[in-house]
């Protein structure tokens, strides 16, 4: 229902700028495409934050599954931080301020692809890092391995990206991105909250 309903939204989008004479114009920044993304990156962030509180329930007597569950509080900050970046577009310039301070190009050289490239860097980091606790949620790892594809997709085509086309590719290809690591934090949510109900009816 998540994948189909931003897929409502992609097709929108486009269509609602076909009438304007932009096909892109509803995937530019503070547009339709962005709150919809934002908002999925806020119920997300909230779904870690939730999950987190219910593995303290679930583990609170084994320290070692206390310290692994330390992955979704870590995911709630950085998915409270994506939405900021996403609504407030923090990383947008960041490449011309870079040019600029360190190779002198006062021209944006649109390279915003790789500072969001970063996302990507952490998040391996994290999965090494926690591996035995994602481990744990196979269906989850899928939905996040699926989301992670479409978000390298939409880094390549963010790079050096100001056609009309290829802004729309990669803004769909965002959306895709986090309907899936939404869906994979859903999956997660549903499987601890069946623990701790298991845990109460016992």
């Amino acid at each position: 229902m998540v994948i189909l309903l931003n897929c409502l939204a992609i097709v929108g989008s486009i269509f609602m700028g076909l009438n304007l004479g932009d096909v892109s114009f509803f995937f530019q920044e503070r547009q339709s495409a962005t709150f919809v993304s934002a908002l999925q990156l806020a119920l997300t962030s909230f779904m870690a934050l939730f999950i987190y509180i219910l593995g303290r329930m679930i583990y609170k007597k084994e320290p070692e599954n206390l310290k692994l569950i330390r992955i979704w509080i870590i995911s709630a900050a950085i998915f409270s931080f994506a939405v900021i970046d996403e609504y407030f577009m923090l990383h947008e310039g960041i490449d011309g301020d870079i040019a600029t301070a360190f190779f002198g190009i006062t021209e944006n050289p649109h390279l915003d692809g790789l500072t969001l490239s970063l996302y990507g860097v952490v998040a391996i980091f994290l999965f090494f890092r926690f591996k035995e606790e994602l481990l744990k949620h196979r269906p989850a790892l899928s939905l996040f391995a699926i989301g992670g594809l479409f978000f390298l997709a939409s880094i390549t085509l963010d790079i050096k990206s100001t056609e009309q086309f290829r802004i729309v590719l990669e803004e769909s290809a965002k959306l895709i991105a986090v309907a899936f690591i939404f869906l994979g934090h859903a999956s997660v949510l549903i499987e601890n909250l069946r623990k701790v109900g298991q845990g109460l009816s016992r």
